[in-house]
């Protein structure tokens, strides 16, 4: 009977006794229930694996779709999730996040992410207003994070700059340290919600934080001889890249470059380019700002382009390198012409 069925004789049912020779009548019952237990184990074996894949695939969670604000903060957020997450940006275009409206593509991006990041409800204005808005988008407001130097807005009292505590600076990306502690806890996040990506995280940070040493160590060194220089620039913004590199004089124009100083301001403005001897003012692009013309009437002072977000940067990787380059490049060129 055996030799009919090789499937038998491969399971080793011959050392059951039931040789070639002497065979039970495949009819006896013992032997019909012996055969039926075989193909069930039979069956059970081979799909035995299958079975496992598909376990194995419901406990392995599918990488979160993050959603990040701006340039800045989205190129840090893609070193950590390249090759794991779909990162997407919110203001593509040249879009202020003090304020705008949302379009329907931009809608959509919020509602099929599972996180969104951003600096805070301060600088992105338009937040604050999306929170009651989808309860399956966890918001991440990056300067509430563990290790974030927070520096508060600053206001013009007379001929000082005073800190404010009623607001927090929200330009925190213009710290590379900050940049780190970004980068640090997004790793932690995005492993905690799935291990099995931790060590590919891990090893995305790692790479990310050599090239941000050596980023901040290039800076430092090519704005060191100009610590001591006075300059302006329009919008205030810039304050945690001063204090990181020793920018220590520096003013500003106003704290929202959607505002116009008023008259007493304007006669502040022209006593510090006068007493200070201002030879740099910086303004954001694409357009000089009308009040710059007439501050810098008669004058020698040079007026050049200096963009907190990277806004006419290209989005991706690079933006976050090429924007701390160029602000570091551009304020080094004008102060050289000194």
């Amino acid at each position: 009977m055996i030799a009919h069925y090789p499937i038998l004789s491969s399971l080793g049912l011959s050392s059951l006794g039931l040789s070639s020779s002497a065979q039970p009548s495949f009819n006896q019952p013992v032997f019909r229930a012996l055969f039926k237990f075989s193909l069930l184990s039979l069956l059970l074996f081979i799909t035995a694996p299958g079975l496992s894949q598909s376990a194995a695939a419901k406990t392995t969670t599918r990488p979160a779709t993050i959603l990040v604000s701006i340039k800045p903060l989205h190129s840090l957020i893609s070193h950590i999730t390249e090759g794991i997450n779909r990162t997407e940006l919110l203001l593509q275009q040249q879009q202020s996040p003090h304020h705008f409206q949302l379009r329907p593509s931009q809608k959509r991006l919020l509602n099929q992410a599972e996180f969104f990041f951003y600096s805070s409800d301060n600088l992105e204005g338009f937040v604050s207003a999306l929170k009651n808005t989808n309860d399956n988008l966890q918001f991440i407001e990056l300067s509430r994070i563990p290790k974030i130097q927070i520096l508060a807005a600053r206001s013009f009292h007379a001929e000082h700059a005073h800190k404010t505590q009623s607001k927090i600076d929200g330009h925190i990306w213009l710290s590379v340290n900050n940049a780190k502690a970004i980068a640090e806890y997004v790793t932690q996040l995005l492993s905690q919600r799935s291990p099995e990506n931790a060590i590919h995280y891990q090893q995305n940070l790692g790479a990310l934080l050599i090239k941000l040493d050596n980023l901040q160590q290039q800076n430092r060194q090519q704005l060191s001889p100009y610590q001591s220089i006075p300059y302006l620039v329009y919008h205030d913004a810039f304050q945690y890249f001063e204090q990181e590199n020793g920018l220590n004089n520096a003013h500003f124009i106003t704290t929202n470059p959607e505002h116009s100083p008023g008259i007493k301001r304007v006669k502040a403005l022209r006593e510090i380019i006068h007493t200070k001897n201002i030879q740099c003012i910086f303004y954001e692009p694409p357009n000089i700002p009308s009040l710059l013309n007439t501050l810098t009437e008669k004058t020698s002072v040079i007026l050049a382009e200096l963009d907190p977000a990277g806004s006419q940067l290209p989005m991706g990787k690079s933006h976050y390198f090429k924007l701390m380059r160029q602000t570091a490049t551009t304020l080094s060129t004008c102060f050289s012409k000194k």
